[in-house]
Formats: C-alpha cells, sequence, structure tokens
C-alpha cells in the first residue's frame, strides 16, 4: 500500500489532521465493530461515538459511503431488519479484520485515547464554567492541540532559519498562554 501524502499523514500518533479517521482507517473500524455485533448504520455511528467518548462521530457522509464500500468488496453484507439495513461481515470479512487486526487496535486505541484525554479536558472545563460552553471549548481545544501537533511535525524536515522561528513563535503563544493564566492586568500587559 501506498504511504499518504504528507498533507493526510496528520499527527506522530497516527490521527489525520484533518478529519478525525480517514477511509481506511473508519474501514476497518466499522468491520471490527460489525465483526462484534452487526448493526445498522445509525448504531455503528452511536457506537463510534461511545468508543471515543464523544471525541468523533461519522457524519452519514462519511459512513455510508464507506459501508457502500465495504459491501462492494464482500467484507459485509445487507440485509433488511424491519425498515432498516442491517450489516453483517462475510467469511471474506473475518479473514479481512483477522489479517488486519493491528491496524484495528491501534485505530481503536488512538480514539479511545483522544476521547479519555477530551473528557479528562470537560471535567476541568467544567470546574470553571459549568454551562454549555464547556464542552465545546474542550473540543475545539483538543482539536486545536492536535492540528499544532501535526504542523510541528509536518516542520520537521524545514531548515534551520524556519526551525528557529517556530521556536520563537512557540515562546511567544507560550508566554501569551501564561500571561492570560496569570492576573487580568498580567495578561493586558503581554497583549500590548
Amino acid at each position: 500500500m501506498s504511504q499518504a501524502p504528507s498533507s493526510e499523514r496528520g499527527l506522530p500518533m497516527g490521527m489525520p489532521t484533518a478529519r478525525k479517521l480517514n477511509a481506511r482507517e473508519l474501514s476497518f473500524l466499522l468491520l471490527s465493530l460489525i465483526e462484534e455485533e452487526p448493526a445498522h448504520g445509525s448504531a455503528l455511528s452511536e457506537r463510534i461515538e461511545r468508543l471515543s467518548q464523544g471525541f468523533y462521530r461519522p457524519s452519514p457522509g462519511s459512513l455510508y459511503p464507506a459501508l457502500s464500500t465495504l459491501a462492494e468488496q464482500g467484507w459485509i453484507e445487507r440485509f433488511k431488519r424491519g425498515r432498516r439495513k442491517v450489516y453483517a461481515l462475510t467469511e471474506t470479512g473475518r479473514g479481512h479484520c483477522r489479517a488486519h487486526r493491528d491496524e484495528v487496535a491501534r485505530t481503536t486505541e488512538r480514539l479511545t485515547r483522544a476521547g479519555r484525554k477530551l473528557s479528562a479536558m470537560r471535567r476541568a472545563y467544567e470546574l470553571h464554567m459549568p454551562d454549555n460552553e464547556s464542552s465545546t471549548l474542550a473540543q475545539a481545544m483538543l482539536e486545536a492541540r492536535m492540528d499544532l501537533k501535526a504542523a510541528l511535525h509536518g516542520s520537521l524536515a524545514l531548515p534551520p532559519e524556519k526551525q528557529r522561528r517556530i521556536i520563537d513563535a512557540l515562546e511567544d503563544t507560550t508566554a501569551l498562554i501564561r500571561a492570560l493564566g496569570s492576573s487580568p492586568s498580567d495578561a493586558d500587559d503581554a497583549s500590548e
């Protein structure tokens, strides 16, 4: 398999930067969940959301095309249960899952780790702002941190002069963040 273009490689821990999972990872995760128990699309989406503690819930625009592709590959089959389409693993799909068990485990672990981080951030925010904003801010902060890590990882091959500019920017940003956490007059001084 060819390596993803550098713009899609994402974070060192494997999370892509533009979306929570790439198509391959979502496919492996869906196969793994369907292997555990046949399910309809919205149930699979809910299971992913629970697994990631709210960090990721695939949109219908990514979930259903992934399921269609898995069916076209012969790894899952669709059948009707009432008015819903239910997805079940085929024998070929079981073999594919066994062959890629490590990749499924890595994807699952990344999602659960991101979910734990998000939950910890939500708890920390809720101590200081017990309203609806804490959850939104926690998600935004986690995504911003992931984007920063991805940008830093992507900058490793830059020449030394650009590396120094990155270090300066990080030091300035760190000082600003620390100033925001200190007394209000200190934060105002730092922004001038």
